[in-house]
C-alpha cells in the first residue's frame, strides 16, 4: 500500500518536472523566435498600403507646415522629419513629396 503511494508520488513529481522542463523549452524557443518573427512581421507592416500613405499623408502635412513656419519653427519640423522618415522608403511618393524630403534629409 505504502508502495503504490510512493510510487504514485514519484509520478506526480516526475509528470510536475516534466512539465516545468518543457515549459522552460517553450521559453527558450519563444526567446529565439519571437524577435525574428517581430521583425518579419513589421517588415511587412512596412510595406502595406496603409502605413505608406499615412507617412504620405504625415510628409504633406510637414511640408505644409514648414512652408508657413518661420526659421525656428522650420528647424523643428526638419528635426522632427528626420527622427520619423529616418529609415522611410521614398520611391513611391509623388515627386513633389519626394524632392521635398530629399531636401529635407540634406542628399
Amino acid at each position: 500500500m505504502i508502495k503504490k503511494i510512493v510510487i504514485g508520488i514519484i509520478c506526480i513529481l516526475a509528470l510536475i518536472a516534466i512539465a516545468f522542463t518543457l515549459e522552460l523549452g517553450g521559453l527558450g524557443w519563444k526567446m529565439f523566435f519571437a524577435p525574428k518573427h517581430e521583425a518579419v512581421r513589421r517588415k511587412v507592416f512596412k510595406q502595406t498600403r496603409s502605413y505608406n500613405e499615412g507617412k504620405m499623408q504625415d510628409l504633406a502635412k510637414y511640408k505644409f507646415e514648414y512652408e508657413k513656419a518661420d526659421i525656428s519653427g522650420k528647424a523643428v519640423i526638419v528635426s522632427t522629419i528626420r527622427h520619423m522618415f529616418a529609415d522611410f522608403q521614398c520611391e513611391d511618393l509623388p515627386a513633389e513629396l519626394k524632392t521635398f524630403l530629399k531636401k529635407i534629409r540634406g542628399y
